[in-house]
């Protein structure tokens, strides 16, 4: 065997010695990230300047067509009265139709034709008018399914309301973990949802037929209160 093969033999098995040596030395452990996850709740309560109101026009008869064309008459007037009380024509929109047959007999019941309509109220000084507009002398809408306040600047009260939950969790994190010796790093995950409820919402009004000259409809305003809830994921460290 000549000197150069020795060689070569000798730093390929030095090589090999090496490379067993790194494989076989253990990988350094990695600590594990230490965290706590707390809830914070924030809600603002703002005045609504605006109503979501939507009106039934329902009519029901044997004979299907004739039924449809009296709810159509009557919802025209129901649109029309609703815009001569000072609502525009972009504010009101169908919002559900339908026709359906009474089945629960052994025979084919009557029909009954549905119409919805979906109005905004930018004034709520017009609530009341509005209401009045819409069932007076049987002008043709004969329910109020829905009744809820809205905030056309809901983004101002929302931001609010998250810097308030942010903060409350802020609070929990820090006296939770001083409280275990060790103090809050930063954050690693944030989760949130938020609502909005109106003390209206939801609300179920049966029309009554007036005369002209009659009270009018009394509307007390509420409150919206949007409540932002999140769900944060803090680091902790000594």
């Amino acid at each position: 065997m000549n000197k150069a093969f020795k060689s070569i033999l000798i730093i390929g098995m030095g090589t090999a010695l090496l490379s067993s040596c790194v494989l076989g030395r253990p990988e350094k452990e990695v600590a594990p990230v230490r965290s706590i996850t707390v809830s914070g709740s924030g809600s603002i309560s703002v005045k609504p300047d605006m109503v979501s109101m939507k009106f039934i026009v329902r009519n029901t008869g044997w004979n299907c067509p004739q039924v449809a064309e009296r709810n159509a008459i009557n919802t025209t007037n129901t649109i029309n009265a609703i815009k001569e009380a000072g609502i525009p024509e972009s504010d009101i929109s169908t919002f559900d139709y339908s026709i359906s047959q009474d089945n629960s007999h052994s025979y084919a019941g009557e029909y009954t034709v549905r119409n919805t309509i979906a109005v905004i109220i930018r004034n709520i000084e017009l609530t009341g008018k509005v209401i009045d507009a819409a069932v007076k002398n049987n002008t043709g809408a004969n329910g109020i399914t829905s009744f809820e306040y809205l905030v056309s600047d809901k983004a101002t009260a929302l931001r609010e309301a998250r810097t308030l939950a942010i903060k409350n969790a802020q609070d929990a994190a820090s006296l939770l973990a001083g409280a275990s010796g060790c103090k809050v790093n930063g954050v690693l995950e944030i989760r949130e949802d938020y609502t909005s409820a109106s003390r209206g919402n939801d609300m179920m009004f049966k029309a009554v037929s007036m005369e002209a000259g009659s009270t009018p409809t009394p509307i007390v305003e509420g409150n919206v209160t949007i409540t932002s809830n999140v769900t944060v994921k803090y680091e902790l460290t000594n």
